[in-house]
């Protein structure tokens, strides 16, 4: 399906979510690139994306929330790590957090923690406030070739055949998110991206 990304057509973000809820996955565009996102219940989804991407089963999911009272459900954050978020996000960051029992222990690796992240595109925005709760993503990256796809037509030929839906909002960034571990005593930068790091005081 077709969409703006800054003023996306209402009727098609509630399908979306409704497709989503029945167990298919989705590569929806964001702030920064295309992303593959599915409800974590949805096991079949899950297992859908890791095989065309290829992923190892350790792979860090990263957690796409709505708004930062919802990812304080799923992550554990100190008083440094929220004025932090509160400061950042929405935005091209995502942040790799302590994991609550919420979050099944499937998801993440031999650390109990996962990545965080609120984008800010109206489109993905609007999306995720039509969940029941987050949605587990992943880059859309096609494994024998370097970098994000940004292309949605060669997209949607590489997801044809599986209980999956696009929401094409047109060439998709190349950039992917900042990602910052904040586990540890001080943040460690983990990923160069689209967000500034460090930033200004």
């Amino acid at each position: 399906m077709r969409l703006h990304p800054e003023r996306p057509a209402l009727r098609l973000l509630d399908q979306a979510a409704a497709a989503l809820r029945g167990g298919a996955f989705a590569v929806v565009a964001t702030d920064t690139t295309y992303a593959m996102v599915a409800a974590p219940e949805s096991h079949a989804a899950l297992e859908a994306i890791r095989r065309l991407r290829r992923l190892e089963r350790g792979h860090l999911w990263s957690l796409m929330c709505a708004d930062l009272s919802q990812a304080s459900r799923y992550v554990r954050m100190d008083n440094p790590a929220h004025r932090l978020l509160r400061r950042l996000l929405p935005g091209p960051y995502t942040f790799i957090l302590p994991a609550t029992s919420m979050v099944p222990r499937r998801l993440f690796g031999k650390r109990r923690a996962i990545g965080v992240r609120i984008p800010r595109l109206p489109l993905c925005a609007g999306l995720l406030e039509r969940m029941d709760g987050p949605l587990l993503a992943t880059t859309m990256q096609f494994p024998d070739e370097e970098g994000p796809a940004c292309d949605p037509d060669r997209i949607d030929e590489r997801i044809c055949g599986h209980d999956a839906i696009l929401l094409d909002a047109g060439w998709g960034g190349s950039e992917t998110t900042t990602v910052v571990d904040l586990c540890g005593d001080a943040p460690e930068l983990i990923r160069a991206g689209c967000g500034e790091w460090p930033i200004a005081r």
